[in-house]
């Protein structure tokens, strides 16, 4: 469907370079349900997940995106607008492809108003979320 182009991807091998290197404050948004966050997650990723309520509130700006990732967040987030943003989901591919009118493009819209660098994360499945949570968990374990 036809809308506004929003964010820009990045492939799972340039999120972990930039998660290996350090140099730059990433702060990663599963937008899965719950369960599937749950289940595996990318570590250090944050879940907000679709709720028509939620989707609503976005759309009519009665919720700050900032406010709903530190509510979101299981600690306090230093939110800082030049950092990028990497959003993934169960199965996106492509911005392009989304609908205009579901959760990620509100998500990646909203974010892309907050924060100067805003990504989906291109491609990754459930074949990916193991290796790459072992390869973010080694990065993490090393800092």
């Amino acid at each position: 469907m036809a809308h506004e182009m929003i964010g820009t991807q990045i492939v799972t091998e340039r999120l972990v370079a930039l998660l290996e290197s350090g140099t730059e404050k990433v702060l990663l948004i599963d937008s899965r349900p719950f369960v599937e966050y749950n289940t595996s997650h990318i570590l250090e990723a944050i879940n907000i997940n679709c709720s028509k309520l939620m989707k609503r509130r976005l759309q009519q700006d009665k919720v700050l995106i900032t406010e709903l990732i530190q509510h979101s967040a299981k600690h306090k987030v230093d939110i800082d607008c030049s950092q990028k943003v990497v959003v993934y989901d169960q199965s996106s591919q492509d911005v392009a492809s989304l609908a205009s009118d579901c959760f990620l493009t509100v998500l990646l819209g909203k974010l892309e108003k907050s924060f100067s660098s805003v990504h989906l994360l291109a491609g990754a499945d459930a074949t990916e979320w193991d290796w790459l949570c072992v390869k973010c968990q080694q990065h993490l374990s090393q800092a």
